[in-house]
């Protein structure tokens, strides 16, 4: 028999699989939450370890090209969290902002290897430049998130 830690290995990486098989084509970054109903919607995702379905912009709203790095995952003892931080260019940092004025009514998705891995409030925030991902339930997965994102943004920044 699997101890837990084994399960939840083999869940993340089923889902992992799973949401890549049906969002091959996503590209990573911050796509807009859309309200509509859900039978009307294109472009539907679950958020990574919940229920909660979203409907998603077809193309990012903010692309990794806006994000400058990801820093190290740590650990807040206080909090008992694992987190980092994406560091945006100058350029995302005035993007999002404007996003958040314009568009009150709206979030964004971080979608990241074809999954809707976090929702992230645009309304009444003050973005600073950087946008932090917390997790307080599962660390393989923000592992798995973080080395992601910087593979992501490592790729592109060779590229430009």
């Amino acid at each position: 028999m699997l101890d837990e830690s084994a399960m939840k290995t083999i869940i993340i990486i089923y889902l992992i699989f799973i949401g890549m098989l049906a969002n091959a084509q996503s590209k990573p970054g911050l796509y807009l939450t859309m309200d509509l109903d859900m039978e009307l919607c294109d472009h539907k995702m679950k958020l990574m370890n919940t229920e909660s379905l979203f409907c998603l912009s077809g193309e990012p709203a903010v692309e990794v090209n806006l994000f400058d790095r990801v820093e190290e995952l740590v650990y807040d003892s206080v909090a008992q969290m694992r987190g980092f931080s994406i560091i945006l260019t100058a350029k995302g940092k005035d993007f999002i902002s404007t996003l958040a004025r314009k568009l009150p009514g709206h979030d964004l998705g971080l979608v990241v290897n074809g999954m809707l891995v976090s929702i992230i409030e645009l309304e009444g925030v003050n973005y600073p430049g950087k946008i932090v991902i917390w997790d307080q339930y599962d660390s393989q997965a923000m592992e798995w998130l973080h080395g992601s994102l910087v593979r992501s943004v490592t790729r592109y920044n060779k590229k430009s």
